[in-house]
């Protein structure tokens, strides 16, 4: 998301101008102190490493530097203080300018990359299904941010993915499927995971567990319902048997973080099923989103995220590694594909 910035020139004279500025300090250090009074209420609720905090420290020192600001967006620029403070890497706050996040996060250069993938992450790449050598299916998820979708326009999106991939089962004899989670920088794996059921069935999907290490929530699938502790959190409306034993072969970079980790978490673990590719990103850590002052979100860090087996990874490590190696222009010159159909061929 790009952060925006706007300038505002405002011609009056001395005297009202004053008057101006001095309601306006008012009004942004009222602002200001409603919003950091409500985050922290929630941060220090919620937060997956709450305990670890000293807050009666840390509130006072950063409500002191938020209100230095002279707008109340300026203020939210602390924020990214405040994540690096208390180790939230995975933090982050929504505006409508802009987003802020923790300075801990992995830094990836362009050197860590192969030219082929910033090419395709250049031209914002959407989702897509096609097949690949007559037998493949081919599954391109993409990040998929969905930030103020209401739960209509997730089941929607969801429906697409299943959609398109019910389509191409049924009009072609695959082998097995591919799903291309390199470009996947994060978003709402609800709506990903209940896109993807055809493939993954009846199951439990991720374990969450808690500061302890205990399991806390539960996520799954069931009849094309992707839920959470039995909350429904996006859905399909299906149309064909799922086939949950056909060979799956995702392939991960370090650009696949977040939901994408998360969509991974929720294949690992499956009868035939392989990952191809580089290490991931390393945020496979939950958030969920709260609703804050002033038309503000906050991801909230709640849990450690696993697969089935309840243990926690920061990472998703391929079982098949192949280290900057990408062809989107030709697919079937790409080594991660060449490597997933070996897989596929070798399952029948």
């Amino acid at each position: 998301m790009k952060r925006l910035l706007l300038s505002l020139i405002i011609s009056v004279s001395v005297f009202s101008s004053r008057i101006y500025s001095q309601q306006k300090v008012a009004s942004v250090q009222d602002s200001i102190n409603v919003f950091y009074d409500q985050f922290f209420e929630q941060l220090e609720a919620n937060y997956l490493y709450r305990k670890n905090v000293d807050w009666n420290q840390i509130k006072p020192d950063i409500k002191k530097e938020a209100l230095k600001s002279r707008t109340f967006e300026q203020s939210l620029e602390v924020c990214s203080k405040l994540f690096d403070t208390i180790k939230g890497d995975h933090l982050l706050l929504f505006s409508e300018k802009g987003v802020y996040q923790s300075n801990l996060k992995r830094q990836i250069t362009q050197e860590d990359l192969h030219k082929s993938l910033l090419e395709a992450y250049a031209k914002e790449p959407k989702f897509e299904v096609k097949l690949i050598n007559d037998h493949y299916g081919y599954v391109f998820i993409p990040g998929m941010l969905l930030l103020n979708a209401t739960q209509e326009e997730l089941n929607e999106n969801a429906q697409k993915i299943y959609d398109s991939i019910i389509k191409l089962d049924k009009a072609q004899k695959i082998k097995g499927w591919i799903i291309d989670l390199r470009l996947n920088i994060g978003g709402n794996s609800n709506v990903m995971l209940a896109g993807l059921y055809h493939l993954i069935g009846d199951n439990t999907v991720s374990l969450y567990l808690d500061a302890d290490k205990n399991v806390k929530n539960r996520s799954g699938l069931d009849k094309g319902i992707y839920y959470e502790n039995q909350k429904i959190q996006a859905e399909v409306k299906t149309n064909a048997k799922a086939k949950a034993n056909i060979p799956v072969a995702l392939i991960t970079g370090v650009m696949t973080a977040s939901a994408g980790e998360f969509v991974a978490l929720g294949f690992r673990g499956r009868k035939n099923t392989v990952i191809i590719g580089e290490e991931s990103y390393g945020l496979t850590t939950a958030n969920d989103l709260f609703e804050l002052p002033y038309k503000t979100k906050a991801a909230i860090t709640l849990s450690y995220g696993t697969d089935r087996s309840a243990i926690f990874t920061k990472t998703i490590k391929p079982k098949i590694e192949i280290i900057k190696e990408a062809n989107f222009q030709d697919l079937t010159k790409d080594k991660n594909i060449i490597e997933a159909i070996k897989f596929i061929d070798a399952e029948q």
